[in-house]
C-alpha cells in the first residue's frame, strides 16, 4: 500500500489501520495550497531559505536536507534535524541489507525490486524481520557511520514508526552511492519507481513532480508516535544526474492524509530545484594558464576550476573580460581587456553567484624609451648605448629601424645597454623595445641618427648586416599567447 502502517502480525495493526482509515474520512484537502512560483532562484542559500519557507504557513512541518555528493557539502533548512515517521522510505535500508547479506538474486531480488518501486507493504513486512527488525536502522547507523540517522520505531514490528532525520537520510543516501556493492541495484531500482504503489496510491509527488531523472524512495502514512493525529509523508532521493542526495520530510494534521499533504510536498520540491536542478555552488577558480600580460589586454587565457557552468562574465578588477567561450562546465575561455596597470582579482560571475577574490592577474605596462645615450653613431654600427626608460622586464628584443640590437643586458627595470645595429642609411632610426608584455611607442626621444663614416659620400656604400632582418621595422608582440618567457639575457645589475 505504501502507507506504512505496523505488519499484519503485529498486535497493533488493526487498531492502527482503523484509526488511518478513520482519518482518510476526515477533510483529506482541507488545507488550501497556491501553486509555486517557476522563477528561478539565485542561488542554494536562496532555495533552502524558500523552501523552508512554504509548509510553516499551512501548519506543516518540514525538514529540508540536500547533500552534494561531489563537493561533499550539506545544506539543511527547516526541521532538518528533528526526527519523522520513515514510512516506506525503511524499504531502503531493507534492500541495502539484502544486499550486503548477499540475498539480491533470484526471487529475492524480484520482491525487493518491487518493494522499492512500488512500495510494497507486504515485501517489506515479509523480509523486515530477516534484515535485523527494529534494529535495522541502527545496524545501518554503524555499518555507514551515520549517527544522526535516526532511532528504531517505538513499537516493535512498526517498521513505519521508525524515526529518521532529514540530514542523516542524506548522508545515508550518499554513503550508498559510493558503496559499490549496494548503490548500483539500489539506485536503479530508485530510478524506476512506479507512478503507482503496489496498493494504487499515487506516489510521484514531491521530486518527481519537480523535475525529470530522480531516483526517488517515497513514503506516506500515519504513523507517527501521536497514534493517528498527523501524516508523515516524505520524498527522498537522488537528483542533477545522481550528484544530489534530497530529502523533504513532512509532518501536517491528519486531515491532510493523501493530496494535500503530497502537493506541499511537490510545493517545497519546485523551490528547491528552481527550474527542475538543485542550483550549482557559487563558481570557483582554480587555475588560470597565465596570471599576467600587457596593460593593453588582449591576451586569450583559460580559466579553470569548478561550477563554471553558466558564467555569463569573468572580470578583472572592475573590468569585463571579452570573447567568453564556455568549454565546461570545469573550464572557460576569455580574453583579457584593457586596464591600468596593477594587481587585480579575477572573478567568474555565473546564475548562481561569484567567484571569490583569490585569484589575481597582474597587469604591466609595455616597456618605454624615455632616452638614449649616445643618441648618435656610425652607419657601421657597434656603438653601446645605455636606453633609459620604464618597464624593461621580459624583454624579448630592442630594434634600431628595422635592425636588431646585439649584446643586450637588462641593467634595471629602468636601464638597459645594447650594441647598435649597422644602419641602413646615414639617416635618424626610431628605437622600439619589445618584451612579453607589448612594445614601446615611437617617440622624438627615442631615436638614434646613424652617421656616414669619414670621407664617405653615400650612406648606401654601408654593407647590410648579414643577420639582418628584411627591411622593415618591428611590429612587436601585440598580445603574447604562449607561456611566459625568461628575459633574453641575464641582467646585470638590479632596480
Amino acid at each position: 500500500m505504501g502507507s506504512n502502517c505496523p505488519p499484519v502480525s503485529s498486535p497493533l495493526a488493526r487498531p492502527l489501520v482503523v484509526a488511518a482509515l478513520a482519518a482518510l474520512l476526515v477533510v483529506t484537502a482541507a488545507v488550501a495550497v497556491t501553486a509555486a512560483p517557476e522563477a528561478r532562484a539565485a542561488d542554494r542559500a536562496t532555495v533552502m531559505k524558500s523552501a523552508a519557507a512554504y509548509g510553516p504557513k499551512y501548519d506543516y512541518k518540514m525538514g529540508i536536507a540536500v547533500y552534494d555528493t561531489k563537493l561533499h557539502k550539506f545544506y539543511g533548512s527547516g526541521s532538518y534535524r528533528s526526527t519523522f515517521a520513515s514510512e516506506s522510505v525503511i524499504k531502503a535500508m531493507i534492500a541495502t541489507r539484502l544486499i550486503l547479506q548477499g540475498r539480491m538474486h533470484g526471487s529475492t531480488a524480484q520482491r525487493a525490486y518491487k518493494m522499492i518501486t512500488q512500495s510494497d507493504d507486504g515485501i517489506a513486512s515479509a523480509f523486515y524481520g530477516s534484515v535485523g527488525g527494529d534494529n535495522l536502522i541502527n545496524w545501518i547507523k554503524r555499518r555507514y557511520r551515520v549517527p544522526d540517522l535516526g532511532t528504531p520505531p517505538h513499537r516493535a514490528g512498526w517498521w513505519g514508526n521508525t524515526h529518521i532525520t532529514a540530514a542523516g537520510l542524506v548522508k545515508f543516501y550518499a554513503k550508498v552511492k559510493w558503496d559499490r556493492r549496494v548503490g548500483p541495484w539500489l539506485i536503479n531500482a530508485m530510478h524506476h519507481a512506479r507512478k503507482y504503489g503496489s496498493g494504487g496510491t499515487y506516489q510521484f509527488f514531491g521530486l518527481p513532480s519537480a523535475t525529470r531523472g530522480a531516483a526517488v524512495k517515497q513514503g506516506w502514512g500515519i504513523d507517527y508516535d501521536d497514534w493517528g493525529r498527523s501524516a508523515d509523508f516524505n520524498t527522498t532521493g537522488f537528483v542533477n544526474g545522481d550528484r544530489y542526495t534530497v530529502a523533504i520530510l513532512a509532518r501536517g494534521p491528519a486531515r491532510t492524509y493523501g493530496s494535500a499533504i503530497g502537493n506541499a510536498l511537490t510545493q517545497t520540491a519546485r523551490r528547491l530545484l528552481p527550474g527542475g536542478r538543485f542550483p550549482d555552488g557559487n563558481p570557483v577558480i582554480a587555475h588560470m594558464s597565465h596570471r599576467s600580460g600587457s596593460t593593453n589586454g588582449g591576451q586569450r587565457i583559460n580559466v579553470r576550476g569548478r561550477d563554471l557552468n553558466g558564467a555569463s562574465a569573468v572580470y578583472f578588477g572592475g573590468v569585463k573580460g571579452t570573447a567568453l567561450r564556455r568549454i565546461s562546465s570545469t573550464e572557460l575561455a576569455i580574453t583579457t581587456p584593457p586596464h591600468a596597470a596593477g594587481r587585480y582579482s579575477v572573478r567568474v560571475q555565473t546564475y548562481h553567484g561569484w567567484s571569490t577574490p583569490r585569484s589575481y592577474y597582474l597587469y604591466v605596462r609595455p616597456p618605454a624609451v624615455t632616452s638614449v645615450s649616445p643618441a648618435s653613431g656610425p652607419i657601421t654600427g657597434g656603438t653601446q648605448v645605455t636606453l633609459r626608460g620604464s618597464d624593461f622586464s621580459h624583454l624579448w628584443s630592442v630594434w634600431f629601424g628595422s635592425r636588431r640590437a646585439t649584446n643586450v643586458k637588462i641593467v634595471s627595470t629602468q636601464t638597459l645597454t645594447a650594441v647598435v645595429p649597422p644602419g641602413a642609411a646615414a639617416q635618424p632610426v626610431s628605437i622600439v623595445v619589445t618584451s612579453w608584455y607589448g612594445r614601446s611607442t615611437k617617440t622624438a626621444a627615442a631615436t638614434f641618427t646613424y652617421l656616414a663614416a669619414p670621407g664617405s659620400t653615400s650612406a648606401r656604400s654601408a654593407p647590410p648586416s648579414p643577420a639582418a632582418s628584411p627591411s622593415r621595422e618591428p611590429t612587436g608582440p601585440a598580445a603574447p599567447t604562449g607561456a611566459t618567457p625568461s628575459p633574453v639575457v641575464r641582467p646585470t645589475g638590479s632596480s
